[in-house]
């Protein structure tokens, strides 16, 4: 089976962290499946990666610099700038980093990099001027990548044949599933929900045994929901404005500050979905809650928003914007870890993955 993941879905675990890609490397490891790379996707993934590692580094170096004028000694000060030195020589090394774990995972998911194919320049212009397959019209720029990996996944397809495209892009994966030769998927999720996977899970069990840890799982429900409630509070409010991004916040950047949460959260433990990776069980959690976000909002927008339940905090932040706070209707997934010998010795010591927001949903007036 020829996998292919695309940016949409890898910019969500940039660190290959998450079951879901641990789960899909080792299905590749054991020969279950095998994972294609275009060119595009993994250039895509390293320069977002980069901007955003930089730009971590640099606020560390920043706010190393100004601690002196927070009161510290001086002798202590010295050795944190000794620090942000290590930190700037590190900075420099960035991309090389970046690239070499891409290429370790690669490498050990004995994935293929597929480079791009010199007749894909060709058709992609055609296709950006006419505005087909997968341009939604003529001369759209933005869509030029896309177009790249439309192209690549058309030759793996002619290469290796049918391919199982997961893809979080709606324009792209409708595009793609036109093609016969590919069958396509929103999420990780709905591939291993579907009958195509079925015959890869039964596989993988006949390989990984965990029912007797499985039934000690349910039995102990209360404190895997005990667990991941404290821990998703820890994680939505871990520092002084925990900032949610969502298409729904109508503010620059579509970015807003989390105030607080309304309401006892919804929680649902899938028990039918949980993962074993590696001795460690992932335990799919959804929670359902009233979030309270505070965001700036540009003053003439806010008249375009009437139906909404918006409030107005600081009418006078400055000439253009409103500061604001909306309530919105978030379900959250993620997903509590726990090693098998931990539960084999009666222990219950999880870990957890940070929480993905599926739904920010607007409550109209």
């Amino acid at each position: 089976m020829n996998i292919i993941i695309d940016t949409s879905i890898l910019r969500k675990d940039r660190g290959f962290l998450n079951s879901d890609i641990l789960l899909i490397k080792k299905l590749a490891k054991l020969d279950l499946l095998k994972i294609h790379f275009p060119w595009i996707v993994f250039k895509e993934s390293i320069s977002q990666n980069l901007l955003e590692v930089k730009n971590g580094i640099e606020n560390a170096i920043k706010e190393i610099s100004s601690l002196n004028r927070k009161g510290i000694d001086i002798e202590e000060y010295e050795k944190l700038k000794e620090i942000a030195k290590k930190l700037e020589t590190i900075n420099l090394k960035t991309e090389k980093s970046i690239e070499k774990h891409w290429e370790r995972f690669i490498i050990d998911s004995k994935a293929i990099l597929h480079e791009i194919n010199e007749e894909h320049g060709k058709k992609v212009m055609t296709s950006y001027f006419l505005g087909s397959k997968p341009f939604p019209v003529p001369k759209s720029r933005k869509d030029i990548p896309d177009a790249f990996i439309y192209e690549s996944i058309l030759t793996i397809n002619e290469k290796f044949g049918k391919t199982y495209f997961i893809c979080d892009d709606k324009n792209l994966r409708e595009s793609i599933a036109k093609n016969e030769d590919c069958q396509v998927f929103k999420t990780y999720e709905e591939f291993f929900d579907s009958d195509i996977y079925k015959p890869i899970d039964s596989e993988y069990k006949k390989i990984e045994h965990f029912a007797d840890e499985l039934i000690v799982l349910k039995e102990n429900v209360d404190k895997i929901e005990k667990y991941a409630k404290e821990e998703l509070y820890r994680d939505l409010f871990a520092g002084d404005e925990q900032v949610i991004v969502h298409e729904n916040i109508p503010s620059d950047g579509n970015e807003g500050a989390l105030q607080g949460i309304e309401g006892e959260l919804v929680k649902t433990i899938q028990f039918d979905k949980i993962q074993f990776v590696d001795g460690v069980f992932y335990i799919p959690v959804e929670m359902k809650a009233c979030f309270r976000i505070e965001y700036f909002l540009f003053k003439a927008d806010y008249y375009l928003c009437e139906e909404r339940n918006i409030s107005i905090i600081d009418h006078d932040w400055n000439k253009h914007y409103y500061l604001v706070e909306e309530p919105f209707n978030v379900s959250l997934s993620f997903k509590c870890t726990i090693e098998q010998e931990s539960i084999k010795y009666g222990e219950f010591e999880f870990d957890y993955e940070p929480a993905i927001i599926d739904e920010l949903e607007i409550i109209e007036k």
